[in-house]
Parts: C-alpha cells; structure tokens; sequence
C-alpha cells in the first residue's frame, strides 16, 4: 500500500496543474473571506464588544471556502479521469493488480493532499479575514477556531475523496464534472431558496461540510459534527459504489 501511495503522489505532484489548481484555489479562499470581512469590517468596528460576536468573524473567514473548494474537486477529477482518457489506467493496473489497493492508494493521496489544502489554507483565512475585519484573534475562542481550522482540512480532505471516487464511477473527467460542479454550487441553493425544501438542502454534502467551518448556527442548521458525519456518510456510500463498479468493469 505504500509503494502504491509513493507512486499515486509522484503522479499527482508532477502534473502541472497541480500546484496552480492549489495555489488559485487558495487565493480565491483567502481572497474573498478577506473582501467579505473589508466590506463589513467598519460596521464590525463601531458594534459593541458584546455584540460583536454575533457577526461570527470564524465564520466570515471562511466565505471563500465555497468558491475555493472547486481547486480541489476538479485537481482530483483530473487525477483520476486522465488515467482513464489517456488509457494510463491499463499501465497503473499492471504495476498494481489489485483493484481494490489502486482505488485506495489514489484516493488516500487524494484525500492527504486536500487535508493539507484545507488546514494551511484555513489556518491563512483565519489569519488575514479576521485582521481586515477589525477582530483580535486573542479574543476569539481559541478552541472553535481550531476545530474550523481542522473543519476546513477535513472537509477539504473528504470532498477531494468523494471527487475522486465519483470520477472513478463516471470514468470520465466531464461527466465528473457534470456530476459536482452543479451540486457545488447550484443544487444546495435551489433547495434551500424553498422553505419545504431547505430541511433537505442541509442534508446535501456541500451544505453539510461547510458546517465544519461555522462557529454559529441559525436554527435547524447541523452542528459540525453532524455536518461532518453527512458528509463522511455521502463519501463512504460513492466510495464503496466505486469499489464495486471498479472490480466489475474492464479498465
């Protein structure tokens, strides 16, 4: 498994694109909490010490996770849907049999990778959006601020799995694509935009993930653990339809 792992990361690291789907995806994170935090940062300001809190400055932070979360969903498109369009994937298959060890090793670099996006990326949000909004840092809870931080590396890290695994079962890049970039950033809004509909909008995995990253809830949201748990549940279920699909059809 780790030679399979080794082999998995040298692919991905020497892919160009790589680096520049990070690095935009954590400019276009850092970038837009931080322009979300100036355009409310002098209300923020003139508010009361008690009040401000309820602006939720952790929370603010993050606003650019939902754009910048596409960096990683299409970098593991790519990674798994250019073996399958280029036919790499009868090369991979020769140097690792075992179908079920390929799919493993493929996602856990995957997911590896997204952790350390989402933690580094998370940890410079936090940073940058709190100081253009007028927030000390020291003031804000240094637990919840850790567990948003470690939030955005685990949601990074299980939306680049399940990216994975669902291009695993289109077996094509743009029908991957097809698949998450409407339920990134159409479906969820749609539902929730309904009144009858929202209960099942915060069920969604974007919808629920992102609560990973928030240190208030309005009524009837998911905690983070939950949240969490409905995003792993949506992982797991496309990982395991992955598995199966993989064994059962010719590379």
């Amino acid at each position: 498994m780790r030679d399979a792992m080794a082999a998995e990361w040298i692919k991905l690291r020497s892919v160009r694109s790589t680096s520049a789907l990070l690095l935009g995806g954590s400019a276009i994170t850092v970038l837009t909490g931080v322009l979300v935090c100036l355009l409310i940062g002098s209300e923020f300001r003139r508010a009361a010490p008690d009040d401000r809190m309820g602006f939720d400055p952790i929370g603010l932070s993050f606003t650019g996770v939902q754009f910048g979360q596409l960096a990683v969903a299409v970098l593991a498109v790519l990674a798994v849907g250019s073996e399958f369009g280029t036919g790499m994937i009868r090369t991979s298959l020769a140097a690792v049999p075992r179908r079920g060890r390929l799919l493993a090793s493929k996602l856990a670099v995957l997911g590896l990778v997204g952790l350390a996006w989402g933690l580094a990326t998370g940890l410079i949000s936090v940073l940058a959006a709190t100081r253009a909004l007028g927030a000390e840092l020291s003031t804000l809870p240094p637990a919840t601020v850790a567990r948003a931080v470690a939030g955005a590396g685990i949601y990074a890290a299980l939306l680049a799995v399940l990216a994975g695994a669902v291009t695993f079962v289109t077996r094509r890049s743009i029908g991957a694509l097809g698949i998450l970039l409407p339920m990134l950033f159409l479906v969820s809004g749609i539902l929730a935009a309904s009144s009858r509909l929202r209960p099942l909008a915060r069920l969604l995995p974007d919808r629920a993930g992102l609560q990973l990253m928030q240190a208030h809830h309005e009524a009837g949201d998911l905690t983070p653990a939950a949240g969490g748990a409905v995003l792993l549940l949506w992982t797991t279920a496309v990982v395991a339809l992955a598995y199966v699909l993989f064994r059962r059809r010719e590379a």
